[in-house]
């Protein structure tokens, strides 16, 4: 999951000295959240379509259009990006990145090489693709959810136990957050399994004592224990 392969490589910047209307422009005939802001090639800065709504004169002024128009062309990017910048490197993860940009509050960042020239640009949009692809749930397989002690061999049993039933290993996810020391959550993402061989198998992960959640995405089942 490197970041250079789910980053968006077409970049739209804007130099520093460009106004405020400029920046409006670019945010209302393209699909962009974020414009990297550059000075003589350097990145210095960047603007988000939440700094313009901020810097716009609000829907209550007495301002007519052309007053408008004409304010928009004194306020210079520079004045309303943010500096400096979060940027990260094409050989960093994706999960590296969102990590970065839940603990920043941020929904994107430009990456960069080790110059500081940007390559790219990684939104919360692509973190969501990544995931999406990662987990398989797009293909419409079956879900378990498990909360497992901590201790080597646990997940090759109930792997076991999937191959076992015909299915497909797609994806396994853990999480140690939210539960006591010693314990994890762990997710598991299949295909194939016959609806006759779901059924036996939610049962036998029942036995265990272990299973929270089963889904067949495919038959719209979907049940908390």
């Amino acid at each position: 999951m490197l970041i250079k392969e789910w980053m968006s490589r077409t970049v739209i910047t804007l130099e520093s000295d460009k106004s405020l209307k400029d920046a409006l422009k670019l945010f209302q005939t393209r699909v962009i959240s974020m414009l990297p802001v550059l000075k003589k090639e350097k990145l210095v800065g960047i603007v988000t379509d939440g700094d313009i709504k901020k810097a716009s004169p609000s829907d209550a002024t007495t301002l007519d259009k052309f007053e408008m128009t004409s304010l928009l062309d004194t306020v210079t990017i520079e004045s309303v990006m943010s500096k400096p910048v979060v940027t990260i490197q094409a050989d960093h993860t994706v999960d590296e990145a969102a990590g970065i940009m839940l603990a920043k509050g941020i929904s994107g960042m430009p990456v960069v090489d080790t110059t500081g020239k940007i390559q790219g640009i990684i939104t919360k949009s692509d973190i969501f693709r990544c995931f999406v692809s990662f987990t398989g749930v797009s293909n419409k397989g079956q879900v378990f959810a498990f909360k497992l002690r901590d201790k080597p061999g646990i997940i090759k049993n109930l792997t076991d136990m999937i191959r076992n039933s015909g299915g497909r290993l797609v994806s396994i996810m853990t999480s140690y957050d939210d539960f006591e020391k010693g314990f994890r959550k762990v997710f598991f993402h299949t295909f194939d399994i016959d609806p006759d061989k779901f059924d036996r198998l939610v049962e036998n992960f029942y036995g265990t004592g272990n299973l929270l959640y089963a889904a067949d995405l495919s038959k719209g089942f979907r049940r908390m224990f």
